[in-house]
């Protein structure tokens, strides 16, 4: 009995997901669990204030939101964010998985998928990457 996985939140911040992992790694979770780190396309800086303000647990840094603002097609930017983050997340020891949450917009998941490089079963390399 018990759980088998864990999956995180909207990742819009690396910086604090890489801490986050490292807490992880250090109590030996990593190794009890499977880790799914979550991500998504932001649609604009309109919806990534909104998140920040009404969904408990999300931290969207200021940069996220000025790359929105500044884009001239911010959905597109977005969905750009979503895939960097996905091939940097990769990278992190200790994740086993990643999980496309795209409210709304569910018909970008799979071309996400496809751009980012980071699809099909989780390999992991000597480090715990997956890759």
């Amino acid at each position: 009995a018990g759980a088998e996985f864990i999956q995180t939140n909207y990742i819009f911040d690396l910086d604090r997901f890489e801490r986050f992992m490292a807490r992880v790694r250090d109590l030996g979770l990593d190794k009890r669990v499977y880790i799914l780190a979550g991500v998504g396309p932001l649609a604009s800086a309109k919806a990534a204030r909104w998140m920040r303000a009404h969904v408990p647990g999300i931290h969207i840094p200021d940069a996220v939101i000025d790359r929105l603002e500044r884009s001239a097609k911010p959905a597109a930017e977005g969905t750009a964010r979503c895939i960097e983050l996905m091939q940097r997340i990769r990278e992190v020891p200790g994740v086993a998985g990643i999980h496309v949450m795209a409210y709304r917009r569910e018909h970008l998941v799979s071309d996400i998928v496809l751009r980012s490089g980071v699809r099909g079963r989780p390999r992991h390399d000597q480090h715990g990457r997956i890759g």
